[in-house]
């Protein structure tokens, strides 16, 4: 715990919860939202276009989106970080935090293994297809909504 105050307390931890600047907490939590809204966006329409919404749609030109989700993917993790400091007692000793933190890689790894497997693969079963499409949806929306049950810890506290 000593180590989580420390890092709290550091120069950017303060910075984060206390600076009045629009690029501190406001400027963060605004970066954050608009990587999530980009990651998981993006990857939601590849995954709905697999599913078979908006079947007159190409699926081939969607691969293009790729770079675009993983750079926002990126400034989610440094934003994600830089909030993470300025309030590592609060984050840090929440298990729905590592819930979220779960759903996050699990959603990296099926947004990597349908860009592999869809986009490398297209003569692969379509119902194999649908299937990984499927767990990028999942794991976004478990993201999303334990990321705002640690917004309220004292209501969701195991």
């Amino acid at each position: 715990m000593e180590f989580l105050i420390s890092l709290e307390e550091s120069g950017v931890g303060m910075w984060v919860r206390e600076s009045p600047s629009l690029f501190a907490f406001t400027g963060l939590i605004a970066l954050h939202a608009f990587g999530l809204a980009f990651a998981a966006g993006m990857s939601t329409a590849i995954s709905l276009r697999i599913l078979g919404v908006a079947p007159q749609l190409p699926l081939a030109p969607m691969e293009k989106l790729f770079p675009i989700i993983w750079t926002a993917f990126s400034v989610n993790a440094v934003s994600g970080g830089l909030l993470l400091i300025g309030n590592a007692t609060g984050d840090f000793v929440n298990p729905i935090f590592y819930i979220k933190m779960a759903f996050v890689v699990l959603g990296a790894v099926s947004v990597a293994q349908v860009r592999r497997r869809v986009f490398r693969n297209p003569n692969q079963a379509t119902e194999q297809h649908r299937m990984l499409a499927m767990a990028p949806l999942a794991c976004w929306a478990g993201a999303i909504i334990a990321g705002k049950m640690c917004e309220y810890p004292t209501y969701f506290r195991f």
